[in-house]
């Protein structure tokens, strides 16, 4: 066994996911401490309401990025000499929809602020509308690294905005009083940081391009931007604040956030296997791949079992007794986060093996409307725990939907190319 772990981490994958793992934990050690602090400065109520905002900037950053990142990684080759292209049709765009994206969330914040029977937010929704435009550049600059097997100085970028974060919040709760609203101009404004980190590691060649190249582009990345849009919508944190309040959104936001460490380690790691997917030629040698795959993912998947094991001391050492509510939610929050990270392989080999964006997107769809639907159900009977129970389900069905459609295709296909 031990022969078996030492063979792998010696492969190309294993030094890229020790890479990936070592930057995720430190990002989850910087990020986490902000979101640990966060809660017990602003308590569940006032935690409910900044974590939708949050969920807000995020979405409206996952709306204009457009899919734009996955079709860095699956066209930027590296080595390519369209390299510098791609990079620079990817930058257009991302300003572009960036600013678009930022004018019309500032436009109907106030609305949104209303729907959710909190009028009190616009200004901070406003404030995150406008902070997509650095989350997208840090995006831009942290695919374009992975996209060069650069996995370090990509985990670099995401690590600066952490500690900037965590180190301006330290200093400020130190002299002065620290409140809802300059928690989330600390949040959005730490990206900034990050981007300018980005532009000195990852500097291209700006190169001018025709309407085929960028129809060519988006044509691959169409249903991954559905998808985005689909599937970054906040859902639970809207429906949990406009039916049961801000309290519960707190105990439902608190532990996700925790866990939250698991899609940034579950993201990484499907970009370290996206430039391996995209360039096996045959099925053969992406089934290979895929099972010296399973080794990080699992060792991934007993870290989680560990934490619903222990979930009642960390949540009480990590947000007070507050939030002892929150206990049931996180393990049920982390029971999904498993089937989430066994996704990880499944769905790189549709998307980067197969190209099948398609396939992704219909799957995203029937998981979102379940989770929607489960969400109308539980949550304003059973509330944050509903939501919880929602979450997991959907995971666990879209899970069993990737696995079923890669079972079909290995079976049917007659040929590689037909996989």
């Amino acid at each position: 066994m031990f022969s078996l772990i030492k063979n792998l981490i010696l492969t190309d994958t294993g030094k890229d996911a020790v890479i990936v793992s070592i930057g995720t934990f430190i990002n989850i050690v910087a990020g986490g401490l902000f979101f640990i602090l966060t809660p017990r400065i602003l308590g569940p109520e006032d935690y409910g309401l900044f974590s939708t905002v949050i969920a807000t900037g995020l979405m409206a950053a996952s709306i204009a990025n457009f899919g734009i990142d996955t079709g860095i990684l699956k066209f930027a080759k590296l080595g390519s000499s369209d390299f510098n292209k791609i990079l620079s049709l990817a930058f257009k765009s991302y300003i572009f929809l960036g600013f678009l994206v930022t004018l019309i969330g500032i436009i109907f914040a106030h609305f949104l602020a209303s729907f959710l029977d909190q009028p009190q937010i616009t200004a901070l929704l406003r404030i995150a509308f406008f902070g997509n435009m650095f989350i997208l550049l840090t995006n831009f600059y942290v695919a374009s690294l992975q996209a060069r097997h650069q996995f370090a100085k990509a985990s670099i970028v995401n690590i600066v905005s952490n500690v900037s974060r965590l180190t301006v919040l330290a200093l400020s709760a130190y002299f002065f009083t620290v409140g809802l609203y300059f928690l989330t101009i600390i949040f959005f404004s730490a990206t900034l940081v990050s981007a300018i980190a980005g532009k000195f590691l990852m500097p291209f060649k700006y190169e001018k391009n025709n309407k085929a190249d960028l129809l060519n582009f988006h044509k691959f990345n169409v249903w991954i931007a559905l998808s985005l849009i689909i599937s970054t919508v906040p859902y639970e944190n809207y429906l949990l604040l406009k039916i049961a309040g801000p309290i519960q959104t707190g105990f439902y936001a608190a532990p996700f956030k925790v866990l939250s460490f698991a899609h940034q380690f579950g993201g990484n790691l499907t970009r370290v296997f996206a430039s391996r997917f995209s360039s096996f030629e045959t099925n053969q040698k992406a089934v290979n791949y895929a099972f010296k795959a399973v080794l990080p993912v699992s060792i991934f998947i007993a870290v989680l079992v560990f934490l619903i094991i222990i979930s009642a001391p960390i949540i009480q050492i990590i947000f007070g007794a507050n939030f002892e509510d929150s206990v049931i939610v996180f393990r049920i929050l982390a029971a999904g986060f498993i089937f989430f990270i066994a996704s990880t392989i499944p769905s790189s080999i549709i998307l980067y093996h197969l190209g099948k964006s398609k396939i992704s997107f219909l799957i995203t769809v029937i998981r979102y409307l379940t989770f929607v639907v489960l969400l109308l159900l539980l949550v304003p009977s059973i509330q944050a725990t509903g939501a919880a129970i929602a979450f997991s389900s959907s995971e666990f069905l879209s899970f069993i939907l990737m696995t079923a459609y890669l079972i079909y295709q290995i079976k049917s296909s007659r040929t590689s190319k037909d996989l």
